[in-house]
């Protein structure tokens, strides 16, 4: 059978021609001069002089002119041709550009013509369809139809920085990290360089940012003689573009926060001022709620803005969209606006305040704890105190009697503990409960609890070395022990920021990022320290926010930090290396106080608070993932009881900017109990959100952010230029959406390539039936002649 089909498929491969020749004929002036005269002057010789009735003599003659042709012709060698040839349908290559910049949605603004002749040839609306699924349309809509009417193979090919057979236009997914336009030309010629190509046709946006040049391109396909024809693709006017690039927003917050984001606005081709607007949306459609604006300058370089929504989100997973209207004239819109998520949570941060004695930095703080808002929750326990002193607490919480020591009292009613100057092995007159809860402490961190270490002058750090807690502290202390402080104490002196232009949360006293800065550094700003706990360094992986302006550590080379945090793995933790905050009341009251602690509270605590439900909490690697990149989502699952969960899968559920609902089962990690994770991969840019249900309600979500490749996204805007030289170089035509109807001329069809295979001369004068006509000729005169008596 299959020989057969093979058989037939040759068998219409080929082509058969028949054809008449005279193989010795002489020249066509030597017939009509010479042999034909000839010819007529012998017949009328012999019969001029008969005495024959005219017609009769005519006919005679006619018979003689007759065998002396039938003569001239078997003397003119006549032949049958016969040739066998192989048929070759022309052959099309159509080069469909399948990088990530063809996602973008052009607004052709401005061009009514232009936008009404895209819809009528696709039946699309051009301003809100990718160019990917223009491109994809027109092709077949358009010149698939065409290549069809004219009986040329088509071959489809995707490119980006390679380039693939495409046998479905739907896999075509515009994923690609790069436009290699002229290595995708110089391929698809090099591999049918043996094949009956007639044209290549290219639909692209143009925008080559790899791979061999397109002018090196073109003129190797100028070489080979085949036209290349492009079709650009998007909104050829120069480009005018709003953008709006998210710098910074946080991803949690609590109820009453204020919540700051950092935005970049840049302007391509365009100068002007616009309205930066910050908005919350409301559920999953598109309708916002206006929280505040401010003006900027769009420029080529950018400008850094800064917009701060006034307390007053509502709980829950909340939408924000930062954008700036489209300019006059703008080219592509999908660009103006960023979205995120935040997730604002109605839970109270609740804290556990211990120290040794009753130290200012103590009474500071337990103070300012006691007026906080509804949001926290506190208790203290001083260790100094006398049995029956009552110790402090929120208004409607007991005092505690003694410090929890077991890890089920830490994770069921506590967020945060904070350590002073305290000595875990005096937490009680029992060791083992000072061994309990130094081991509670540790499991509490484990579990998602937030941990801070602040210095003081007798036990911390000191006094946890070889301990269980020595391994939550993010700095390490040197082997020989914590070495003591060795300045001056009547010298003041002013932290240093690890990162002035870009300061971590809980050092954010301002919107502004400068005003920061000059209060942690400068004179006139907050009031400065007299001693601090010099330790080794910080532990790999931890970070450091402050450090010493002046001393440096002389095993390290490094400046001593001040400021440290850490993860450990789910918990966060810190290391204040100072002792007096309170002093920063001077000058600003309690407000820059109150704000520290809160953003280092808040920070500690959100390791728990996020999820919405401490026992869950789902994270992606990243914020932020290029389109081609798998996303990695991680899950914490504890049990009722607080323990690693143990169940086999995890459900995670996601959605992407086109609303559409996934799921995602996430597998149960090996190295690590209680931990999930997956991975999934995307078809377009865009906020997406991933998320845990417990019992039908949302208990834990992320969200991560799908972009462009950087090369993709640097500059998105069609490039017409490139693909007119790309055609004229090789004898092609350029063409746009609106005006692929020229191409119609290009492919007029009949183009097939023909290659003899044999071929055979069959003589026609060698055969009886020329003889016989030719004695029939002959003996027709001669009986004729007899009949009018002629010799």
């Amino acid at each position: 059978m299959i020989a057969l089909l093979l058989q037939q498929a040759a068998e219409q491969a080929q082509g058969l021609d028949e054809s008449f020749r005279l193989l010795d004929m002489p020249p066509a002036w030597v017939v009509v001069l010479i042999v034909l005269p000839l010819f007529a002057a012998v017949t009328w010789i012999g019969y001029a002089r008969e005495s024959v009735s005219r017609p009769m003599r005519l006919f005679l003659s006619a018979l003689r002119v007759s065998a002396f042709l039938l003569l001239f012709l078997v003397i003119a060698r006549p032949v049958v041709v016969e040739r066998r040839e192989e048929v070759q349908k022309a052959e099309v290559v159509v080069l469909l550009d399948d990088s990530a910049s063809m996602q973008r949605k052009d607004a052709y603004s401005g061009g009514g013509d232009v936008r009404a002749a895209i819809a009528n040839l696709t039946g699309l609306s051009a301003e809100g369809t990718s160019r990917l699924d223009l491109a994809r349309t027109a092709l077949e809509r358009v010149l698939l139809p065409l290549f069809e009417k004219g009986d040329y193979e088509v071959r489809t090919f995707a490119f980006a920085e390679s380039t693939t057979p495409l046998d479905d236009l739907s896999a075509a997914s515009a994923r690609g990290a790069g436009t290699h336009l002229g290595d995708a030309v110089s391929q698809a010629l090099a591999a049918h360089r043996s094949r009956p190509v007639t044209d290549v046709v290219v639909l692209s946006d143009g925008r080559s940012n790899g791979g061999l040049p397109v002018l090196e391109a073109a003129r190797a396909a100028g070489a080979t003689g085949v036209p290349v024809h492009t079709v650009v693709i998007g909104d050829t006017r120069p480009e005018r573009n709003a953008i709006v690039e998210l710098v910074e927003a946080p991803s949690d917050a609590l109820e009453g926060d204020e919540l700051a984001v950092i935005v970049r606005v840049v302007g391509r081709g365009v100068d002007e001022n616009v309205r930066v607007l910050l908005e919350e949306l409301e559920g999953d459609g598109d309708d916002a709620r206006l929280l505040t604006d401010e003006e900027a300058t769009l420029s080529g370089s950018g400008e850094r803005v800064v917009l701060v929504a006034p307390a007053g989100v509502r709980a829950g997973e909340r939408r924000f969209r930062v954008s700036v209207p489209p300019v006059s004239g703008e080219t592509m819109v999908d660009d103006n606006f960023v979205e995120f998520i935040v997730h604002v949570s109605p839970a109270r941060m609740r804290v556990l305040l211990i120290d040794g004695y009753p130290r200012w930095e103590y009474r500071f703080l337990r103070s300012m704890l006691l007026r906080a808002d509804k949001n926290i929750e506190f208790q203290s326990y001083l260790l100094s105190a006398t049995r029956d002193f009552p110790q402090d607490s929120s208004p409607h919480l007991p005092p505690l009697r003694e410090v929890p020591v077991t890890r089920d009292e830490l994770l069921d009613n506590y967020d945060v503990v904070i350590l002073g100057d305290v000595n875990p092995n005096k937490i009680s007159p029992d060791p083992m409960r000072c061994e309990a809860f130094m081991n509670a402490l540790h499991e509490f961190v484990e579990a998602g609890g937030g941990l801070l270490f602040q210095a003081g002058e007798y036990d911390n750090p000191t006094a946890y070395r070889h301990t269980p807690l020595e391994e939550l502290l993010p700095i390490v202390m040197d082997a020989t022990g914590v070495p003591a402080f060795e300045g001056d104490r009547r010298t003041e002196f002013r932290p240093l920021l690890e990162e002035p232009a870009n300061p971590h949360e809980i050092l954010r006293l301002h919107a502004d990022p400068e005003v920061t800065r000059r209060l942690w550094e400068d004179e006139g700003g907050l009031r400065g320290f007299y001693w601090y706990q010099p330790v080794k360094r910080a532990k790999p992986g931890a970070q450091v926010l402050l450090h010493h302006p002046n001393e440096v550590n002389r095993q390290t080379g490094d400046p001593y930090p001040l400021l440290v945090i850490g993860y450990f793995p789910a918990g966060r933790t810190m290391f204040l290396a100072v002792d007096s905050t309170w002093m920063w009341r001077y000058h600003y009251g309690d407000r820059y106080h109150e704000m520290f602690w809160r953003n280092a509270i808040r920070w500690l605590a959100l390791g728990r608070l996020k999820s919405g439900d401490r026992r869950f909490r789902l994270d992606a690697d990243r914020a932020a993932f290029d389109l081609e990149d798998r996303i990695s989502l991680e899950a914490r699952v504890l049990d009722e009881d607080f323990r690693p969960s143990e169940r086999q899968l995890q459900k995670v559920w996601w959605r992407g900017p086109d609303g559409k609902t996934s799921e995602l089962d996430l597998a149960r990690a090996t190295d690590r109990l209680g931990v999930y994770r997956g991975s999934l991969q995307v078809e377009r840019p865009g906020l997406y959100r991933a998320w845990i249900e417990d019992g039908g309600k949302r208990v834990s979500a992320t969200e991560f952010e799908v972009l462009l490749p950087s090369r993709e996204n640097e500059d998105p805007s069609p490039d017409p230029a490139t693909l007119a030289l790309l055609a004229n170089r090789t004898g092609g035509r350029a063409a746009t959406l609106a005006t692929l109807a020229v191409l119609a001329e290009e492919f007029p069809g009949g183009e097939e390539r023909r290659e003899p295979i044999s071929s055979s001369l069959e003589d026609i004068w060698d055969r009886w039936a020329t003889l016989l006509f030719a004695l029939a000729l002959l003996a027709t005169e001669w009986v004729l002649r007899k009949r009018v008596e002629l010799v």
